[in-house]
Order: structure tokens, then sequence, then C-alpha cells
């Protein structure tokens, strides 16, 4: 049993995340065993981000203003905490999707806007900054090549001719 005092460092500790960080997941605990929470833990920490379970109550306490309501969390849940603008969790959590883990993210707040677990899950499976830079890069010079073949055809089509006129 926690005692008062220890309460009152997890509210602060709440707060000052709730200010500092870029956004948060919350992830259902359920279903997640204690070796997946430590592998998590570990692969988040290495992205600069935080693993952290925390009570309802006390969460209420640090955020009066906490986006959620009581209603939408009835299950055990806990926080993956991102302190950069490029949101690291969401590779980390394809990482584990990719190995077979599927963990059960319950809300998010990214961007300064609340997502569903739909909308998360769409955002987790998007490819990376390097595939869609890969295929941007394809694409264009497919339509270069396109565009120099257009602007030769007529040279060589008269070129054609002209060989024919010859003969």
């Amino acid at each position: 049993m926690k005692t008062k005092k220890d309460k009152e460092k997890i509210i602060k500790d709440l707060t000052e995340k709730f200010k500092s960080a870029k956004g948060f997941l919350i992830l259902n605990l359920l279903n997640l065993n204690t070796q997946t929470q430590n592998k998590l833990k570990n692969l988040l920490k290495e992205k600069n981000s935080l693993f952290q379970v925390a009570k309802k109550t006390l969460v209420y306490k640090a955020n009066p203003d906490f986006p959620f309501k009581d209603e939408e969390l009835k299950f055990p849940f806990g926080f993956i905490w991102d302190f950069e603008e490029n949101f690291p969790s969401l590779s980390v959590l394809k990482k584990l999707k990719e190995e077979g883990i599927n963990l059960e993210i319950l809300k998010g707040y990214l961007w300064n806007k609340i997502f569903s677990q739909k909308e998360i899950e769409e955002i987790i499976n998007l490819p990376s900054k390097e595939e869609l830079l890969t295929k941007l890069i394809h694409n264009l010079k497919g339509q270069i090549d396109k565009f120099n073949f257009s602007l030769s055809f007529p040279l060589r089509k008269l070129i054609l001719v002209l060989s024919k006129i010859k003969k």
C-alpha cells in the first residue's frame, strides 16, 4: 500500500510528464504479461520514450483536464510517453507487432489531438519515412524518364523517316 507521500510523488511526476511530453498512448494492461512489459520498457528506453503504469485517480489528480473520461478507461492501463515530436514509440509498437506481439492501444494523444484505437493502428501501419522517400524518388525518376522519352520521340521518328527515305 502506498503512503500519501508516495502518491504525492507520483502525482508530481505525472504532472511533469503531462507538461513535458509531446504525446502519449494509453495501453491496456489486462492481457499483458511481465516479459512483454519489460521488453516494451527496454525498447522504449532506447527511443527516449517511457512506459509507466498509473492509477486512474492519481492521473485525474495530476491532470484535471485529462482528455479521457472514466468510462473509457475501464481496464488497468499504462502510459507510453513520447518526449520527441516524431513519436518514436510508434516505431517500437510497429516492431513488436511484426514480431507477433499485439498490444492493445486504448487511446492516444499525439500532435495535440485525441486519436482512437483504430486511428492509432492506422498510424502504426504507415510506412516509415525512408520507405516513403524511396517511393517518392522512384516515382519522380519514372516521370522524368517518361518526359525524356516524350521529348525525344519526335526526333527519333524523324530520324526513322529520313533513314527510310534515304533507302
